[in-house]
């Protein structure tokens, strides 16, 4: 499947299962590949299957797919308590790719972007594990530029922002 043509759009009630087994399988991941990460700060249980199923239904979950397999999913925000100002933004949380996932979870970053665009929105923003240096090497190679840091619980993260349209200065 070429990820660049696969449909994008919010997540459906069927699809929950299917994206929450996403964030068991990156967990698992990242405990066998040694990234300490999701599996060494509760994340699952920070982040249970309740958590997805009340983005779903508020429509804040979005997911790439490939037919009936979810390729990529995230929370999109239009606002997040990690972010002092009222920028009009999107947010975006909880951001996972299938394994493999060819680049999926890039796709489904540009197609954040794009909505974000049509919504007329000035920003993407997100955060990142700061100690993650491949994994902020890669957002700042997408446009993510530092923009701060945050604290939750263990977890410290880089915020990080792509600007999308300059604001008018009033």
């Amino acid at each position: 499947m070429d990820v660049m043509k696969a449909p994008f759009g919010p997540a459906e009630e069927r699809e929950l299962d299917q994206i929450f087994s996403l964030y068991v399988r990156r967990v698992a991941w990242m405990e066998e590949a040694g990234i300490r990460q999701w599996n060494r700060n509760g994340y699952l249980e920070a982040y249970p299957i309740g958590y997805y199923r009340d983005m779903l239904r508020e429509g804040r979950l979005y997911a790439l797919r490939d037919k009936d397999a979810v390729l990529a999913a995230a929370a999109v925000l239009e606002s997040d308590r990690r972010w002092e100002d009222a920028a009009p933004a999107l947010y975006v949380h909880n951001l996972v790719s299938a394994l493999p996932s060819g680049g999926a979870g890039g796709e489904l970053l540009t197609h954040i972007e794009a909505l974000a665009v049509q919504l007329g929105k000035a920003f993407v923003r997100l955060d990142c594990a700061a100690d993650n240096a491949s994994l902020n090497r890669y957002y700042e190679s997408r446009g993510y530029r530092p923009a701060g840091t945050c604290q939750d619980g263990p977890y410290r993260g880089v915020r990080r922002q792509k600007v999308l349209k300059e604001l008018n200065p009033q």
